[in-house]
């Protein structure tokens, strides 16, 4: 199985790391036994509580795979699978789990060596096929905690929240006409009456058949979704409360839709699989028939290496993408039937997604994140194309990732997962200072722990005076700043 898209979609190690290795096994077991603690610092990692929700990333041959645990007397997860094995009171912090992966079974363990802080291990990852060690590496943990010395919210408020039915997953939000439409991944599109941003009504849901929907688009009475399985689809919301499904595209080969975005009649749709292209539309005849202009492919970029495009935005005929492995990436679409590459900003172990571009200081200034751990926005001086620099950052810590931006003018707002709404000045690039912020995320919340991508997914700004979320566990939330 491909690694790149589980990693991307937040789902967790089991599923990546592909088929068991039994041709020619480690003799290293994957029993707490089989560890070598002999340089470890057993006081340190015995006193640590292995409990609550953590964050972990484990690394294999240079590469980070980021994961959950969730370690909650109810539904105890490892990566998302079955916790088998745990501390006993004073023990090794020593974590297990098992499963079957085409009839071979599997055990995932990891054991702490060393404990730089109470809530953060370090230490050996293991996968074992048939009772022998097939993947080695090695892992840190750190449980989610509010970031210290914050409180719950700090110029923002919580006007309402409303969380999707049967525990669905919320992965964008898109506000137009007093209407908020909220995808959620294998449970589809839910439609929210948002004219009262106070008391939002659900009036509507469509639910697909084994697929996933991730984002959502909406200009004038037509809805674009962004869909794994059957690429763009196209759906008449002239009446919000019963959406029309008009059309999937395109019909004679569905691809992976990922981002969306339209500009200039134009709408754009980012899709890493199968050829790691962008789908250009024109849509000036009608909304409601998009016609396929172009197929663009970033002419270097590799796809074996997991240089896709993922996410986009389209301004002064410049179309700026998060292209994963490939990093940044900059296409002129003047003519939107032969886009030329302008540039890229690359770097380690690339992961970019999110995007987010505007003119500050008369300098076209565009901010990039990366996915996973480590995770940050990046600032960019993207006026010359071809000779990108970096300005400026903003982190608050390496386990949390950015979900999604919205740029405003010289505000910047940051659905940041755990670390929830993040509103930043950036009237100067080079030196983002935090205005405000939101923390959405609540251990307590149903589902939490399910995948390292948890909590904020996405914020949108209408210009209604609202702020419009998608958090995975709580549903559309709506915000005001103080």
């Amino acid at each position: 199985m491909n690694r790149l898209l589980v990693a991307m979609a937040g789902a967790l190690l089991p599923a990546w790391m592909g088929c068991a290795n039994t041709e020619s096994p480690e003799t290293l077991g994957c029993a707490s036994e089989d560890f070598d603690r002999s340089a470890c610092d057993i006081a340190a990692v015995s006193a640590v509580k292995a409990e609550g929700i953590w964050q972990a990333n484990v690394t294999l041959d240079g590469l980070d795979t980021p994961g959950a645990l969730r370690l909650l007397p109810e539904g105890p997860l490892l990566f998302n699978t079955p916790l088998k094995e745990r501390p006993e009171a004073g023990g090794p912090f020593f974590l297990s789990s098992e499963y079957t992966d085409s009839t071979v079974p599997l055990r995932l363990v990891l054991s702490a060596c060393q404990a730089p802080e109470a809530t953060r291990v370090t230490g050996e990852f293991r996968r074992c096929a048939h009772g022998a060690a097939d993947l080695e590496g090695t892992f840190e943990a750190v449980r989610v905690q509010r970031l210290a010395g914050e409180d719950e919210a700090s110029g923002v408020e919580l006007v309402a929240e409303v969380p999707l039915p049967r525990g669905a997953v919320a992965s964008d939000v898109f506000v137009s006409g007093g209407y908020a439409y909220v995808t959620a991944y294998a449970d589809g599109l839910f439609v929210f009456d948002v004219r009262d941003p106070a008391a939002p009504q659900k009036i509507a849901e469509v639910t697909p058949s084994q697929d996933v929907w991730r984002r959502a688009w909406v200009k004038g009475q037509t809805l674009y979704i962004a869909s794994a399985a059957q690429g763009l689809l196209v759906y008449d919301v002239g009446n919000p409360a019963l959406p029309k499904r008009l059309s999937a595209l395109p019909a004679d080969a569905p691809v992976e839709a990922w981002g969306l975005y339209e500009d200039q009649e134009r709408l754009y749709v980012m899709s890493p699989y199968p050829r790691a292209e962008v789908l250009i539309f024109d849509l000036h005849q009608d909304p409601t028939k998009p016609l396929l202009m172009k197929r663009y492919f970033v002419e270097d970029s590799l796809i074996n290496q997991g240089e896709l495009p993922v996410e986009g935005v389209v301004t002064g005929n410049r179309l700026y993408m998060g292209h994963w492995r490939y990093g940044f990436a900059v296409a002129d679409v003047s003519n939107p039937n032969a886009p030329v590459t302008l540039g890229r900003f690359q770097y380690d172990k690339a992961t970019s997604r999110p995007v987010a571009v505007g003119t500050i200081q008369e300098q076209t200034i565009a901010f990039e994140a990366s996915e996973g751990w480590g995770s940050r926005v990046r600032v960019l001086n993207v006026t010359d194309p071809k000779n990108i620099t970096q300005v400026g950052q903003f982190q608050t810590r390496p386990q949390s990732t950015v979900s999604a931006m919205t740029l405003v003018g010289t505000r910047l707002y940051v659905a940041y997962a755990q670390d929830g709404l993040r509103i930043l000045d950036v009237s100067n690039p080079s030196t983002p200072r935090p205005q405000a912020y939101y923390n959405t995320w609540r251990e307590s919340d149903p589902g939490r722990g399910r995948a390292f991508i948890d909590g904020l997914s996405a914020v949108k700004v209408p210009g209604d005076g609202y702020l419009y979320a998608a958090e995975t566990s709580r549903g559309l939330l709506v915000l005001r700043e103080q």
